[in-house]
């Protein structure tokens, strides 16, 4: 799954300016009365149910039920064949069963079927940016996207994707200009000010992020992202009190938020990560062999009145090994790992990325058992 699928401001495609495909989706065009129907009767069109289909597949893809969203494409493709939405849908699937191969082919396949169709280039450049590890393809698909927007959404949507690509690519001097040709007000999408927020936070310009930040929670008070991102300019600016004050809030509206529709239960999340621990090398088991990982949906208040971040994924409580090792004694003990279960779900797109984000979770904290900072976790692949 590409992290533009994970992103708030991406939970459907939008329709291809085609006047039929337009005519199925568009709410105006349902709005108009006989003009959206056939013949004024009031009966629904081969494109409405086209629409309906598109609309039906993306939510789908968006609760982790791929087999379904696949179906409603299939369908969505003998209402209207040719249609360039039916494989940008494909390809988002495809993406998120990590298919990318397969992916990259459908979203090439929509770009042929109309060059002027916006979200297939954006949907590739995401996928060449965070799985393909690709920054320069992506900024050259940004590009692309950017000269064939006509709505002010979609060249948002391609400067900020480019902005990204310019960042993973090292180009900050460049993505700071990218970012700069926004607009000085508030955008068009709550979502849009969260990750031009988020692009600045990465930048160092704390108080350009806190402004665009701001901007989406005035707009959208319970978009609890942008809040957690706040409390993230308040860690960079050393404001610990602000941090905490932030973080604590953010807790509170997640505790009260239902689970991922892709969570498994804590029984299975145990079972899992037990699996996780057996897959490690036999001589770290050996060091840890006697160290319990709990799992808890959430980090305890205490932890995040002491600074924590309460949407981390796990944490490691006890003495790293190389500091024992130096204290002498007996065979070193760790304390704790915990495994965050609501935390790491809500990263992840489906049961199978559950699993891995798991593993990939244990991993670094039992990295920090070995003294491992998160400077060398990250180039490890494990951050």
């Amino acid at each position: 799954m590409s992290k533009r699928d994970r992103d708030p401001s991406n939970k459907a495609a939008k329709p291809s300016e085609d006047p039929a495909a337009k005519a199925g989706t568009d709410e105006s065009a349902h709005a108009e009365g006989d003009a959206a129907h056939e013949g004024g009767n009031g009966k629904p069109t081969a494109e409405d149910a086209f629409g309906a289909l598109l609309e039906r597949g993306w939510d789908q893809l968006e609760r982790g039920d791929l087999a379904g969203a696949t179906e409603a494409a299939r369908e969505a493709d003998r209402h209207q064949p040719g249609s360039p939405e039916v494989p940008t849908l494909l390809g988002a699937i495809a993406a998120a069963r990590g298919d990318d191969e397969e992916a990259l082919t459908e979203f090439e396949r929509a770009m042929e079927l109309d060059p002027d169709y916006v979200d297939p280039f954006l949907h590739a450049a995401d996928l060449y940016l965070y799985s393909l590890g690709d920054p320069d393809e992506a900024v050259r698909l940004c590009d692309q996207a950017l000269e064939a927007a006509e709505e002010e959404d979609e060249y948002l949507d391609a400067l900020l994707l480019k902005a990204e690509a310019q960042i993973e690519a090292g180009d900050d001097k460049e993505a700071a200009a990218t970012l700069d040709e926004l607009p000085p007000a508030r955008l068009p999408e709550p979502a849009l000010d969260y990750r031009a927020g988020h692009l600045y936070l990465d930048l160092g310009r704390l108080d350009d992020a806190e402004r665009h930040l701001q901007e989406a929670l005035g707009a959208d008070a319970t978009f609890i992202d942008a809040l957690h991102a706040i409390g993230l300019v308040h860690e960079e600016r050393g404001d610990g009190k602000k941090m905490v004050q932030t973080f604590i809030k953010v807790r509170e509206a997640d505790l009260a938020a239902p689970p991922a529709p892709w969570g498994v239960s804590r029984e299975r999340f145990e079972a899992l990560a037990e699996q996780a621990m057996a897959e490690l090398p036999e001589r770290i088991r050996e060091l840890i062999a006697n160290v319990p990982v709990m799992a808890a949906d959430y980090p305890a208040l205490e932890l995040v009145a002491e600074g924590n971040d309460p949407r981390m994924m796990g944490f490691f409580s006890g003495v790293p090994y190389p500091e024992k090792s130096a204290m002498g004694g007996t065979m070193p003990h760790l304390d704790c790992v915990f495994l965050y279960q609501r935390n790491i779900e809500r990263m992840c797109r489906s049961a199978d990325e559950v699993e891995e984000e798991i593993r990939k979770t244990l991993l670094h904290e039992t990295g920090h058992f070995f003294g491992l900072s998160e400077e060398e976790l990250a180039e490890m692949g494990l951050a």
